[in-house]
């Protein structure tokens, strides 16, 4: 039904594009990306993945009026990838799904957008507990996502003040550090209100939902669905040097389920760029996740501290290390990724040096730990 749905929407788009492409305030373009990559596992046996990935992107921009516009973008994730332990052929896997279909209203002061989109915000770049909507992984370096089905609608005001509102339906599977994914036909509500705050920026944002106890198979389900809420505050500030904050506490509904009540997160971050060379830029978090049936106390805590190191070596070639460490168990992840970018070409090397059997935590779309032990990751990506 979803996938029909998604069909019949793109047709209409591209029917009512084209039909408007005479006019000259109309731009249709088609653009996208293809990449290519290949790992290898240093483990015992050696492990390897070879997989590519393909992304056609159709836009369009249709200008109403002076101060109004209509448009829209709809893109295709094609991907596959072959695992092979040692020479010996393990699985293969492919996918074949809409990215982002989604279609937008937009004047000076407002829009409001529809559709299978990209909703993220907050100001943590390493660890973010306000990462609701998405599954941006801060070792990738193209930040590619799962999208929302939704619709998001903001106000922008005159002293640079923002609100968003949004509901969401449709998305049943887990999002961000969810546990357990939402009632897909019941609708997820929520908002944003961003504002200046001296020589920075502070902002609140909340969320409903209905749980659907019975997504998990963990779980033998006496209430199947539960009301949670969530809220999150963050703010950043530039003093010279950049510092920011950002928080979020989950509430979910008392329950029989063995489910923890609480889920909160909490991160502290700064950044500063030395005068070294052609720039050192330095970034700096600390991380603190816990989940459990009281809010901060008992249940499980997990605490880390993130350093990412970023060097401009020349026009084209940029070096970056990141540094994880674990406190408690004193695990250290590693990484050190050297990029060269062209005009449409994009070359990728990423060497990592991890523990095999800890995973830091991620969103739920992650399938399998591809950063766990050591080993090289090469990547070559195309946009036209």
């Amino acid at each position: 039904m979803r996938s029909l749905s998604i069909e019949i929407t793109l047709v209409l788009l591209c029917s009512f594009f084209c039909l408007s492409a005479q006019e000259d305030s109309t731009k249709i373009t088609l653009n996208g990306q293809v990449t290519s990559w290949g790992i290898g596992q240093f483990d015992n046996p050696f492990g390897i993945q070879l997989g590519g990935r393909f992304v056609p992107t159709l836009l369009g921009d249709l200008k109403l009026k002076q101060t109004s516009k209509l448009d829209f973008e709809a893109s295709m994730n094609m991907n596959g990838s072959a695992n092979f332990t040692g020479l010996q052929y393990d699985s293969v896997m492919g996918q074949l799904k809409p990215y982002r279909v989604w279609a937008r209203y937009s004047t000076g002061r407002w829009e409001v957008r529809v559709g299978l989109q990209k909703i993220n915000f907050g100001t943590a770049k390493l660890f973010r507990p306000l990462m609701w909507f998405d599954g941006l992984d801060v070792r990738d370096p193209l930040q590619l996502t799962d999208g929302v089905y939704g619709a998001l609608g903001r106000y922008y005001f005159k002293d640079n003040a923002n609100i968003w509102l949004w509901t969401l339906m449709g998305n049943k599977k887990p999002k961000g550090f969810e546990f357990i994914g939402t009632d897909q036909w019941k609708p997820e509500v929520g908002g944003r209100f961003q504002m200046p705050a001296g020589p920075g920026e502070l902002a609140v944002s909340t969320n409903y939902r209905k749980v659907n106890v019975r997504n998990s198979s963990l779980i033998a389900p006496r209430s199947p669905l539960l009301n949670e809420s969530r809220i999150g505050l963050d703010g950043k500030w530039d003093l010279g040097i950049g510092l920011w904050f950002e928080s979020s506490v989950t509430r979910l509904e008392a329950n029989a389920d063995s489910l923890p009540r609480f889920q909160d997160a909490w991160n502290l971050g700064a950044d500063y760029t030395f005068g070294i060379g052609n720039g050192l830029g330095v970034t700096v978090e600390y991380f603190r996740y816990h989940a459990g049936d009281q809010f901060l106390l008992k249940g499980t805590t997990l605490n880390l501290v993130g350093s990412l190191f970023t060097y401009p070596v020349s026009i084209l070639d940029n070096l970056s290390a990141m540094v994880f460490y674990v406190p408690g168990p004193d695990l250290v992840y590693n990484y050190l990724s050297w990029s060269r970018t062209y005009d449409n070409w994009s070359l990728y090397a990423i060497g990592y040096w991890n523990p095999s059997h800890f995973q830091l935590i991620t969103a739920q779309s992650q399938a399998k730990n591809l950063f766990a032990g050591r080993g090289i990751k090469l990547m070559v990506n195309y946009n036209f």
